[in-house]
């Protein structure tokens, strides 16, 4: 097996092997091994400031690993991928094994998704522990679907691209302030994401008191006919709902939640899915009295020397 190589920045030939094997391991395990924010930002050859890992066989990439070094407070962070067929050879070690190398205190966090029970032994064995869990839940939406009531003294209008975007990050964030991965958002968050091809302002829902905004429901199409990337029938999700922290505990969240999920069934999806801490007990109360069951879980594994 070949070591991997590190790398600062992916070349375009890099970016399209890392693709092809994403969707490789997509398509055998059910899940993406990378998370929103590392695909996202591929296209440009990565971030700034973050390390590349590949493997690369008789066949071509085998492996990969993306690792951000940017987090003083909580430590490196690392999601891998191994190719279905190059399994069980110790390419997934060896990649864990260069990320801790190239972690420059030791620590990190090594995200599975989907939960694979070899993720969890690899981890075990070089003595990670389990540490977070992210749910995945779902939702049948052919099911019927309350009505929505909005608080009073609430307005809701969709997202205006050029217009929105500083007002909007400055609520998520005061939403999101204790969130992980959520808070300290800047506008270039919304603008790389509005550059992607399934983003639509008619499903981003804005909600106001007086000229103030003070919630939101960002809704998401995945696959299907809406941008044809993935080979499954469309997908809607939940992607972010947020409340300003002075409107929360009035019914805001739940209405406008409900809100996208009307657009989402409008559009003729038969599925909805949404990711939530599986320690945010209140969120989850929320989405199970909403019809959601949880699907699939997400981990991150923490090593520290």
């Amino acid at each position: 097996m070949t070591a991997p190589t590190v790398q600062s920045h992916l070349s375009a030939q890099d970016v399209d092997e890392v693709r092809a094997l994403i969707e490789q391991v997509t398509a055998a395990d059910g899940t993406p091994p990378l998370s929103e924010h590392v695909m996202l930002h591929l296209p440009g050859g990565g971030d700034s400031d973050v390390r590349h890992l590949l493997v690369r066989g008789p066949e071509g990439l085998v492996g990969y690993a993306h690792l951000d070094v940017t987090d003083q407070v909580a430590g490196s962070s690392a999601e891998l991928a191994v190719h279905p067929r190059a399994r069980g050879q110790g390419i997934g070690r060896a990649l864990a094994e260069e990320l801790m190398r190239q972690s420059p205190d030791g620590r990190l966090r090594l995200w599975a998704h989907g939960d694979h029970p070899a993720a969890g032994k690899l981890a075990a064995s070089l003595h990670f522990e389990r540490a977070r869990s992210l749910w995945q839940l779902r939702r049948s939406l052919t099911d019927p679907l309350p009505d929505v009531v909005i608080p009073e003294g609430i307005a809701v209008r969709t997202f205006v691209v050029g217009r929105d975007e500083q007002a909007w990050t400055e609520l998520n964030n005061r939403a999101f302030a204790a969130h992980p991965d959520q808070g300290g958002w800047g506008p270039e968050e919304v603008l790389v994401r509005e550059a992607e091809p399934w983003f639509d302002a008619a499903g981003f829902f804005l909600a106001f008191r007086g000229s103030d905004l003070v919630g939101f429901h960002w809704t998401k199409i995945h696959g299907g006919t809406s941008h044809g990337e993935h080979a499954h029938d469309a997908l809607g999700e939940v992607y972010i709902v947020g409340v300003d922290p002075t409107e929360q505990g009035h019914g805001l969240g739940p209405a406008l939640t409900l809100l996208g999920l009307h657009h989402l069934q409008k559009c003729g999806l038969a599925e909805v899915m949404l990711y939530v801490d599986e320690s945010n007990t209140a969120a989850i109360r929320v989405y199970e009295r909403l019809g959601f069951t949880r699907h699939a879980t997400d981990v991150y594994f923490a090593h520290t020397p």
